[in-house]
């Protein structure tokens, strides 16, 4: 589970979406979290209930039995869409702290982050994280085509007549980046079918074992592989392994599936399925569904199987996005309406929501809301964690999202683009943003 997942969790632990308290503006009471503390960063957020628009001053310091000296003073400003997600008022109460120099494991422990105003240490998040993580993810694909043209892909292959494979070379220097990502999120594919590439064995296993844990990829299964495959995927050592279905019918799955055979999709599931349990580290299994009319009255009968004779570590059911290229007539007679999302909603209940995800459709507003006011400018800033793409050629994106101004949603915004090739030390590059 992403960090991002972790500090949900904790926050919906701790009620943050109590409202604050009327009163004039007063020094607190300060509501807050460091959610991350290392000893090379600190990461959290604290406001000012008294006065919600104040962007809170604050001090990193090391408070310990030989030393009490303070290591950074700065303004709690950063936009978080967590705390959006969760309603803390404007959302833009975040710090992220890189450290000027690093401190030692004992210090790191005797670290806090207090409010100038009072000076008293903010808690501890329950989920803390510990560990020097500042990349998100690495959403990378090592190639950029697909054997299927499936109806509701997000990706338009109107255009595409070649595939193209990331070198050697780029997955290197990309592969310098993983030891800084949280778990589970190096990614060896993210719009693209990783199987295509003759190397990919070669490049999983180019990464060292302790890192192994961050990787997945995604594959559709339609490609015939041989049993070499199988045995290489179960002794990898990645987080998961992402498996798509849209239904156990054949007919049904080729017609979603469009360029698969279900005969050869049977086949290669067989074979993983017997490969994991001799292998010395398999993955774990996550299955990714894409609902529609066609296959909803079949899907909570899939999350049964998937996730009991099939080996299932989590199962994914996804809406989809919106795209100008997907055809009309399979939106028309495929996308699902409202009741259909609260329907699929009650079917679930009865499962663990940490083990099936459902990725629906923004609920639209019953009526149009009230102008809000604008919120404070902010200078344009990248998020942290840092959210990365990386392409076959090497092209690097970073990207994240920016808060809307007088009550807009926020935007999604490339604030970097470049390649990394041309990188002599890319994380060295990313931490001076």
């Amino acid at each position: 589970m992403n960090a991002v997942m972790t500090l949900l969790r904790s926050a919906r632990r701790l009620g943050l979406r109590d409202a604050a308290p009327a009163g004039p503006a007063a020094a607190g009471p300060f509501q807050g979290y460091v959610d991350e503390r290392s000893t090379h960063h600190v990461a959290g957020w604290v406001r000012n209930l008294s006065n919600p628009a104040e962007r809170v001053a604050y001090e990193v310091a090391v408070v310990g039995p030989e030393e009490n000296r303070v290591l950074f003073r700065g303004v709690a400003d950063r936009f978080s869409p967590v705390l959006q997600t969760l309603g803390v008022g404007d959302a833009t109460y975040a710090f992220y702290v890189l450290l000027p120099v690093p401190v030692s494991e004992a210090q790191r422990d005797w670290m806090v982050v207090r409010p100038a105003a009072t000076g008293l240490p903010l808690e501890l998040a329950p989920a803390l994280l510990t560990a020097f993580q500042p990349i998100s993810h690495v959403a990378m694909d090592i190639v950029d085509n697909c054997n299927l043209r499936c109806p509701f892909c997000v990706y338009d292959y109107a255009h595409t007549r070649t595939t193209h494979f990331m070198t050697e070379a780029t997955f290197e220097t990309a592969l310098q980046l993983i030891p800084f990502v949280t778990e589970g999120n190096f990614w060896l594919s993210c719009l693209h079918e990783a199987t295509l590439h003759p190397d990919l064995l070669r490049f999983i296993d180019k990464v060292p074992m302790q890192y192994r844990s961050k990787l997945f990829y995604t594959t559709n299964l339609a490609k015939r592989m041989p049993a070499e495959y199988f045995a290489a995927v179960a002794d990898s050592g990645m987080h998961h392994l992402n498996i798509s279905i849209e239904s156990f019918d054949p007919t049904l799955y080729e017609r979603m599936r469009k360029g698969a055979r279900h005969r050869i999709f049977a086949q290669n599931w067989e074979a993983l399925l017997a490969a994991l349990p001799a292998g010395r580290a398999p993955p774990r299994l996550r299955y990714n569904i894409m609902a529609y009319r066609s296959n909803l009255a079949e899907i909570p009968q899939m999350i049964d199987v998937l996730l009991g004779e099939k080996k299932g570590w989590q199962v994914e059911i996804r809406a989809t996005f919106d795209e100008a290229h997907i055809p009309q007539e399979f939106k028309d007679s495929e996308y699902l309406a409202a009741p259909d999302w609260d329907w699929l909603r009650g079917e679930l209940a009865r499962h663990d929501p940490e083990r099936v995800l459902l990725l629906a459709p923004p609920a639209a507003p019953e009526a149009a809301p009230a102008p809000a006011a604008a919120a404070p400018a902010s200078p344009t800033r990248v998020p942290r964690p840092l959210n990365i793409r990386i392409s076959y050629d090497g092209s690097l994106y970073v990207y994240g999202e920016q808060p809307g101004q007088g009550g807009e949603p926020p935007t999604q915004q490339n604030f970097v683009v470049t390649n990394i090739n041309w990188l002599g030390d890319p994380l060295k590059m990313l931490l001076a943003l």
